[in-house]
C-alpha cells in the first residue's frame, strides 16, 4: 500500500454542522441479487431542519450553508458486515428511493467527520476490509471473499447499489473509508474520507467515473491482497463530473 496522502491542515476550531446540497439526477432503480444473504439491518431516523445550498469556505476549510428552512429526515443505518437494504427517502430528496440524486448526501462536522446517504442503497458485497501499516507499507485483507466480490462489482460497473472499502492503519492510528453508489452506467457517486492522527480529510463527494472494466479485472485475477489493496485506493478516473459536498478538513 502506498503512504496515505498528506491530510489537509484543519484552520478553525471543531463544530457541529449539519449539510445538504440538492441537485437532481434520477436513473433508473434496479436491483443486485447476489449480495450476501443473512444480514441484519436497524434504520433509525430522525427530524432535523436542514438546508439547500452548500459551499466551502475557503478561509476556514469547512461546509458552510444557507438556510432555507426545510425539513428533512436523517437516516442513521447500522448494519451487519455484509450486504443489505439500508435509509429511506427524506422529505429534502421525496422522490428518490435510491441514492442516484446529490440531494441525498449530508455531511455532519463532529469528532470523526461522516458523510452519510439520506435515500436508500442496496450494498452488493461486504465491506472490503484491509488491515494495513504505514511503517512498511503493507496491507492484508481481512476477508478475501469481500474484496474480492467489490473488486467483480467495480468491473461490472453496471448495477445498482452499493460498495464500502476500509484501510485500518495501524489499529486505529488512522483510516480511509471509501463509498460508492453505482449508477449503472459506469460511474457513481463516491464519499472518500481520510483520516490521520488527529486530522480528517474528505474529498469532494459528487458523482466520478470509475476505472475501466480492464483495471479492476486485471486485479482480481492477480490473487495478490497487497496488489488489490493498492486498486481499490483508486477506483475513479479524473474529478467529479457534479460535486454535491466540496472538500473540507476537522479535526478528530
Amino acid at each position: 500500500m502506498r503512504r496515505m496522502p498528506a491530510l489537509h491542515p484543519s484552520t478553525s476550531p471543531l463544530a457541529l454542522l449539519a449539510l445538504v446540497v440538492t441537485l437532481t439526477a434520477c436513473p433508473s432503480n434496479e436491483s443486485f441479487d447476489s449480495a450476501p444473504e443473512g444480514d441484519t439491518t436497524t434504520t433509525t431516523t430522525a427530524t432535523t431542519t436542514a438546508t439547500t445550498t452548500a459551499t466551502t469556505s475557503s478561509s476556514t476549510g469547512e461546509p458552510t450553508t444557507s438556510s432555507t428552512g426545510v425539513t428533512t429526515t436523517e437516516t442513521t443505518t447500522t448494519d451487519g458486515s455484509s450486504g443489505g437494504t439500508t435509509g429511506e427517502p427524506a422529505a429534502l430528496c421525496p422522490d428518490h428511493a435510491t441514492t442516484d440524486a446529490c440531494c441525498c448526501f449530508e455531511a455532519f462536522m463532529n469528532v470523526s467527520s461522516t458523510v452519510n446517504t439520506v435515500c436508500g442503497t442496496q450494498s452488493l458485497c461486504a465491506p472490503a476490509e484491509f488491515e494495513c501499516s504505514d511503517i512498511d507499507q503493507t496491507c492484508a485483507a481481512v476477508d478475501e471473499k469481500a474484496v474480492n466480490c467489490v473488486l467483480a462489482a467495480l468491473a461490472d460497473g453496471t448495477m445498482i447499489g452499493s460498495v464500502s472499502i476500509r484501510y485500518d492503519i495501524d489499529n486505529g492510528y488512522g483510516q480511509r473509508k471509501i463509498d460508492a453508489y453505482f449508477q449503472g452506467d459506469r460511474t457513481a457517486y463516491v464519499a472518500d474520507k481520510e483520516e490521520l492522527d488527529l486530522s480528517g480529510y474528505f474529498k469532494p463527494t459528487g458523482r466520478h467515473t470509475l476505472q475501466d472494466a480492464s483495471y479492476f479485472q486485471t486485479c482480481l485475477d492477480s490473487g495478490d491482497a497487497q496488489a488489490k489493496a493498492d486498486c481499490l485506493e483508486n477506483i475513479v478516473v479524473g474529478p467529479a463530473s457534479e460535486v454535491c459536498i466540496d472538500e473540507f478538513n476537522y479535526q478528530t
